[in-house]
């Protein structure tokens, strides 16, 4: 790190900045071949109570999961341990209360995105800011989606990035309403006379929903049926497709 003194920044309407930093000494980014450097936009904002809530609310359900496993099986330690392993949340073996749960599942995060440690409390220096909260809360509806664990109420009122938690759930093939078994749901009907096995489904538009919910957005009509739920379609990638076996 060289210190700099403050920038010059201009933000130019939907485009962007431009920013200009003042640096004296140009021959030492020269001795030292400094060609790139990195900008960080600080998210100043702090989470917003009802991101605060959704937290405390998916720690609540993956809690009581991970102490359900351990009361239905409470004789046999190895059985509880090697499904939490299979799961990849061995890291909540040992972990008993939903505080504690909490505390592991924000290491954990922390550790995997390389951050410093973040708070849950209101208006102290370690806050954690509104866009590492929304980032945090989508892995936690990922981590549920991709392991199985039963929540409180739909997930599709907590995540903060729906086309990120729909992408989730059409891999780990979960309804977005329900968290039921789901299958696609094409809002890109293929036609008469084509076969899915024979065409490309990449850019195609889906929903990940179960059967009952699939066919009521045929019953409804697609508009209504997105308006009802606040639901919307995702375009499958291509690296969607080959997880699902699509042709691509």
């Amino acid at each position: 790190m060289f210190p700099v003194t403050s920038p010059i920044t201009e933000i130019v309407a939907s485009k962007g900045f431009y920013s200009f930093t003042p640096f004296a000494d140009t021959g030492l980014l020269e001795r030292e071949q400094i060609t790139e450097c990195e900008v960080v936009l600080a998210d100043q904002r702090q989470l917003s109570p009802k991101q605060r809530n959704h937290i405390f609310a998916l720690v609540s359900d993956i809690s009581d999961y991970a102490a359900g496993i351990r009361l239905d099986r409470k004789h046999r330690q190895s059985w509880r341990d090697e499904m939490l392993r299979s799961l990849q949340l061995d890291y909540l073996i040992d972990v008993c209360d939903k505080e504690e749960v909490r505390r592991t599942l924000t290491y954990h995060y922390c550790q995997l995105r390389g951050i410093d440690w973040f708070s849950l409390a209101e208006r102290t220096p370690a806050t954690i800011d509104m866009s590492t909260a929304r980032d945090f809360i989508d892995w936690l509806i990922e981590l549920c989606i991709e392991n199985g664990v039963p929540c409180s109420e739909s997930l599709l009122n907590r995540c903060e990035d729906i086309r990120r938690y729909l992408y989730a759930c059409i891999l780990h093939r979960t309804c977005a309403i329900c968290g039921r078994k789901a299958d696609l749901h094409e809002v890109d009907r293929v036609g008469m006379g084509r076969n899915r096995r024979e065409i490309s489904h990449a850019g195609q538009r889906a929903q990940p929903l179960c059967r009952l919910h699939h066919q009521e957005a045929h019953d409804w009509g697609q508009q209504t049926f997105d308006t009802f739920y606040h639901l919307e379609c995702i375009e499958l990638t291509e690296e969607l497709c080959k997880a699902l076996g699509w042709k691509v």
